[in-house]
């Protein structure tokens, strides 16, 4: 398991590959999404990071904290990475870069809909009265299961 900010620039890493750049929006919800698969598929924390229903879907807090200051503006490849060079595995690598093939063309708006339309597991628990509600790691991997197995939400 990594910390979110090791994953978050191994996903940064494969987006500059393949020529393309990521906002703060994007990027956190591709790594909540790369977590929510892992998790579904494959049985395995990618992070041990708190994730938290916020108003506009699940934001990993470490993470949107190390790049709020972007905006909307693209992230800078090494902004973000750890102060001492930790790598994922190769296997976390290729998974990483199997979920950016399918999720890598959305914008952040289209990314931050999937993960919080009807079904979700922010949508079991995000309450507008409440902050920083925690979404537990069981709840998103019995979603990720359920849309691997082909059972809408």
């Amino acid at each position: 398991m990594y910390d979110v900010l090791t994953v978050a620039d191994a996903i940064l890493k494969i987006a500059k590959a393949q020529g393309k750049s990521l906002t703060p929006m994007q990027l956190v919800k591709l790594t909540y999404i790369a977590h929510g698969w892992s998790l579904g598929l494959r049985g395995k924390d990618l992070f041990a990071n708190r994730i938290e229903a916020w108003q506009y879907g699940p934001v990993i807090p470490d993470l949107y904290h190390a790049t709020k200051s972007y905006g909307r503006d693209p992230i800078p490849l090494g902004a973000i990475g750890p102060t001492h060079e930790i790598a994922v595995s190769p296997e976390d690598q290729a998974f990483l870069s199997d979920v950016f093939n399918k999720y890598g063309h959305l914008d952040g708006i289209a990314l931050s809909y999937l993960t919080h339309r009807a079904g979700t597991p922010w949508t079991q628990v995000y309450d507008s009265r409440f902050r920083g509600i925690e979404i537990p790691d069981e709840l998103i991997a019995q979603h990720y299961r359920d849309l691997a197995n082909g059972r809408p939400h």
